[in-house]
């Protein structure tokens, strides 16, 4: 298993919870932490690498996505299929994740034909190109092989210079790879506001919970706790 994390300098703290708790419960290969820094101001397992993507090329810095919240260090999650010229897939988990069971089953999906695994938002109402499904990023597992073997990454990369995105390379992913080149993984490998909740959560994932690194009121805090 390989998982990949990808953060902003000032969210560095907030990813700790994240990573304690995915190694809690799983034992994975490697773990690249994708940041605007050499290293992190942290004491890390061994698994992990920190890469600074500090310096990429594909988003400048006058591109209608860079303003937004996210700015290259989501965008850049589209090209792992370069940033990872080696591997054949990936896990992305967001850093406002807690990991609360093996994911070997997700990990292990079969992503025959198909750019990535990923749960369908079915609460969210939010689908703004109108396919059946729109999938929520936040615990996606990349099959770069076949992103190579389509050359998917260019178009993705194009999509984001020229096209104002809310939700970055995730509405750009759901854009060009939907219906056919997604496959859906269950419900409780992203529990949250806009795919649902299982009593059985594999991943609780925090999307759209104002801060939620400290908010002790929000849906399923104890997960957090735990960890913080």
């Amino acid at each position: 298993m390989t998982v990949v994390y990808a953060m902003t300098r000032n969210l560095y703290p907030h990813f700790l919870p994240a990573l304690r708790s995915l190694l809690e419960h799983n034992s994975p290969e490697k773990v690249y932490i994708l940041a605007e820094d050499d290293n992190l101001p942290y004491d890390l397992p061994d698994a992990c690498e920190v890469v600074n993507v500090s310096g990429q090329t594909w988003f400048q810095p006058d591109g209608p996505n860079m303003r937004s919240m996210f700015t290259y260090m989501a965008m850049v999650r589209a090209c792992y299929a370069y940033l990872f010229p080696d591997l054949d897939r990936v896990l992305q988990l967001d850093i406002d994740t807690i990991v609360c069971d093996d994911l070997s089953p997700v990990w292990e999906t079969d992503l025959t034909g198909k750019w990535f695994a990923a749960c369908p938002e079915y609460l969210a109402h939010y689908n703004p190109f109108g396919n059946d499904k729109y999938y929520n990023i936040g615990v996606c597992v990349y099959n770069l092989e076949q992103m190579r073997r389509d050359n998917i990454v260019p178009a993705l990369i194009d999509v984001l210079n020229n096209r104002k995105m809310m939700c970055v390379e995730q509405d750009a992913i759901n854009l060009l790879g939907v219906p056919d080149k997604v496959t859906d993984i269950p419900v409780r490998y992203n529990e949250s506001f806009c795919c649902g909740t299982t009593d059985n959560p594999a991943v609780v994932h925090y999307a759209g919970q104002p801060n939620w690194f400290a908010n002790k009121s929000m849906p399923r805090a104890a997960y957090m706790d735990k960890y913080r």
